[in-house]
């Protein structure tokens, strides 16, 4: 019978996991339920099987080193050793969502950017301490400029949402009445007008429009007088060869003055 990994006997027997201690034999530990806390000690010997200890409860490190850091006013991290005098980043701070709170704020950075970055971003400029940090990647969404031409994808925005310690509440929307400039009406408006405009395509050309209350057309047809097809057909042909002899005019005057111009 083949031996059993380390992995397959936790599969099979999930009431005691077995964990590998390096040279040493292997030690039954029981699985606590998730309302109990571990009192044990959190250090297991190394692979080489001597004294010395290594403590795997890094968390617990972190807390101490970022509270220490705080009490003095220093850093709460480990600060990159390169040096950035003038970034050229663009973070875009964002209203908050309603699960929120006032204690996190939410960003729009480059795809560029990691944790590490915004963290150190925010505090070196805006003394801002990011406590913990968490990465949205929104994929892109399909596009077309309208509908004559293909469609193709946006460029993914990748949003970041930080804790802080202290709260912060946005302020309120002004009013339209209070602030003309905080009236999106108008470039709404134009907005849904471009899109009807590029949109319209067969009969959808005489629909009405709906951008400003329909003021700025396209407007309903109005009542034709009734034309016959044969009589459409003959004023349609007479303007045509009206148009061809005018055309044909224009060319001979021309042939003539170039003709005088030579003699």
């Amino acid at each position: 019978m083949p031996r059993l990994t380390v992995g397959t006997k936790n599969v099979l027997y999930p009431l005691q996991k077995t964990l590998a201690v390096g040279s040493c034999k292997p030690e039954q530990v029981p699985i606590r339920s998730l309302a109990s806390v571990v009192e044990s000690s959190s250090k297991i010997l190394d692979k080489s099987g001597s004294d010395r200890e290594v403590d795997i409860n890094v968390s617990e490190k972190i807390y101490k080193w970022t509270k220490a850091g705080i009490e003095q006013g220093k850093e709460h991290f480990k600060v990159g050793g390169n040096k950035v005098y003038f970034p050229k980043a663009r973070i875009i701070l964002l209203r908050p969502n309603a699960k929120h709170t006032p204690y996190q704020a939410k960003f729009i950075v480059p795809k560029s950017f990691n944790k590490l970055d915004l963290r150190d971003y925010l505090y070196h400029i805006y003394g801002l301490r990011a406590m913990n940090i968490t990465t949205q990647l929104l994929h892109g969404k399909f596009n077309r400029m309208n509908l004559q031409t293909t469609r193709f994808r946006e460029p993914q925005i990748k949003k970041m949402t930080i804790e802080m310690e202290e709260p912060f509440i946005w302020p309120e929307e002004p009013r339209p009445d209070e602030n003309s400039f905080w009236d999106s009406t108008t470039p709404d408006n134009m907005e849904k007008y471009r899109e009807e405009r590029l949109n319209c395509l067969g009969s959808d050309a005489n629909k009405p429009g709906t951008a400003f209350d329909g003021v700025v057309g396209p407007y309903e047809r109005v009542a034709q007088p009734f034309i016959p097809r044969f009589l459409k057909r003959e004023i349609d042909n007479k303007r045509e060869r009206h148009a061809a002899e005018l055309q044909r005019a224009d060319k001979l005057i021309a042939l003539n003055r170039y003709i005088e111009d030579l003699h």
